[in-house]
């Protein structure tokens, strides 16, 4: 078999069994498959024809040649090596458990830890209200992109979640939203306060059918008026160029507007365990990343709360 079919074959083969036995979503899916890539030039460069020829020792190089690899003259970032390693990693053991390879050559093979750093900057909630409610609302667009906006700050659901909602996933009379493949094929059940339900009905009622072009349509969302669906990446750009439009100088996507949802409940109160619910995360420990304390809260609390603060210079 030539090397470049068999890297092909195993790849999709590969792709299969994690979509349909491990039930990982499709976009991880594309990432982790993809990543194999790298990895196979890397294997192209040392002369491996068969993958049934890969060793510990080609793990081992190729975590080498991750560390040493540069963008933009600076080192890859940590989390970057992970997810690369970790696909090579869970790659090389389903060759094992598929009796590709004989001998599990990735157990023990260590994967860089990612640094737990804190996400990047949210938005105000000034700058918040300023963003949802910059689309112009006498047109079927701005009144979809006004839904749009404000659903993403009202539920903080994923860029793919309202990406890929179905009618059947709306309940507008008691304001939820059925969330059946969020990350890790989990699913949930999301409120939507009431300025995001009332928009949403606003864009069904009046512009929604301006998008259709065909009775099966089943999409919430499209992104043209020819009924297409929104592209990856597409909502990014919505959110950057409304952002713009408003003076906001950071950069917003619908992550910054997740992460904006949830440090703002935080802020009024909101309990940890609550937002885990909300957000659909698998453990307290990433809420408590999305929901990062700002220096100036803390410095606020600090002066509110210190008894030294409270004693003055008696």
């Amino acid at each position: 078999m030539r090397q470049d079919l068999d890297l092909r074959y195993w790849q999709a083969r590969y792709g299969e069994y994690i979509e349909i036995v491990r039930s990982w979503s499709q976009r991880t899916v594309e990432i982790y498959t993809g990543e194999l890539r790298g990895f196979f030039g890397y294997l192209e460069r040392q002369g491996v024809t068969q993958l049934g020829r890969l060793s510990r020792s080609h793990l081992e190089g190729y975590r080498l040649e991750i560390f040493q690899a540069r963008y933009r003259d600076k080192p890859l970032a940590k989390a970057t090596q992970q997810v690369r390693l970790t696909g090579v990693k869970q790659f090389a053991r389903f060759l094992y458990r598929e009796n590709y390879l004989l001998l599990d050559i990735a157990d023990g093979f260590e994967i860089p830890k990612a640094n737990d750093s804190l996400p990047r900057a949210v938005i105000s909630e000034r700058e918040a209200v300023a963003l949802v409610t910059a689309p112009d609302v006498t047109t079927v667009v701005g009144m979809r992109d006004r839904a749009i906006l404000e659903i993403f700050y009202g539920t903080g659901i994923r860029n793919s979640e309202l990406r890929l909602l179905i009618l059947d996933q709306v309940d507008l009379e008691h304001g939820l939203l059925r969330i059946d493949h969020g990350k890790g094929s989990k699913g949930r059940m999301v409120p939507m306060g009431e300025e995001a339900r009332a928009w949403l009905e606003h864009y069904m009622d009046n512009a929604r059918a301006s998008f259709v072009r065909r009775e099966d349509q089943k999409l919430v969302f499209m992104g043209t008026l020819k009924g297409e669906k929104m592209p990856r990446g597409w909502l990014s750009l919505l959110t950057r160029r409304y952002a713009e439009k408003v003076g906001i100088v950071k950069t917003v996507t619908p992550h910054v507007l997740r992460h904006s949802c949830a440090t703002h409940m935080l802020r009024h109160g909101a309990n940890v365990r609550h937002l885990q619910t909300l957000l659909g995360h698998a453990s307290t420990d990433t809420t408590q990343r999305y929901t990062r304390v700002e220096l100036s809260d803390l410095a606020a609390v600090v002066r509110r709360c210190h008894p030294r603060e409270q004693l003055g210079d008696a």
